[in-house]
């Protein structure tokens, strides 16, 4: 079971994604998201089919609307720390059916937020995050690089140890949780985690999720 530190962290990133459904008029899509996370059968009958893009939905939304959603949501809280988060050139795959909402936005949510705080807190002129997702035949990768300092070699194991943080704690949750919750996501689905330098300089994390799954790997908050 998660802890609280842990549980507080998946809620801001559940949240920063309804946002963004909300604010792409994705209502159904919204009200899906609410009905997987709860697993109340009532709001998922209203929504509706799985994946089934909305007749307004621009075509870029279309392949996979919870991902745009994640990203509008915590685009407006990067730009308040002077960090740019945009999405990567690789082409956006619809999500296999495979990934739970949940997880993808656990997985991409935190490493967002680890970008975020890592490029917001390094003297460059252009502070930036960036996103991408892509499909391998056997895997879905998700990637998230950033212009930060980078992790030296000694530490990119202790990263991934939940509560390891070199960061203080803010007031309204914990720290060195979020590395650790992509980790347990990658390790439920038999994937794996990367983390690596950025040409440049900074950090690039890379998760493969494999296509087909070991063990039921759905989880609810």
């Amino acid at each position: 079971m998660a802890t609280a530190p842990a549980r507080d962290h998946e809620l801001a990133n559940y949240l920063h994604t309804l946002a963004g459904l909300l604010d792409l008029k994705m209502y159904a899509r919204a009200r899906q998201f609410v009905a997987e996370l709860t697993g109340d059968l009532a709001l998922r009958g209203h929504a509706t089919e799985p994946h089934a893009p909305e007749p307004h939905a621009p075509g870029e939304l279309r392949s996979e609307p919870l991902l745009h959603a994640l990203l509008a949501g915590k685009r407006v809280a990067a730009e308040r720390r002077g960090v740019a988060l945009r999405l990567a050139d690789e082409p956006s795959p619809s999500r296999p059916a495979a990934v739970a909402s949940s997880d993808l936005v656990t997985v991409l949510g935190n490493l967002i937020d680890n970008a975020v705080d890592a490029a917001a807190g390094h003297p460059v002129a252009k502070p930036f995050a960036e996103v991408g997702v892509w499909s391998e035949p056997d895997a879905t990768v998700l990637s998230v690089a950033d212009n930060g300092p980078g992790v030296p070699t000694a530490l990119r194991t202790a990263v991934f140890r939940e509560g390891w943080s070199t960061k203080r704690a803010p007031a309204h949750r914990g720290r060195g949780f979020g590395l650790a919750l992509v980790n347990g996501v990658a390790r439920r689905y038999g994937g794996s985690v990367r983390l690596a330098e950025r040409p440049g300089g900074g950090a690039v994390f890379t998760v493969r999720l494999p296509r087909q799954l070991p063990v039921a790997a759905g989880r609810a908050l």
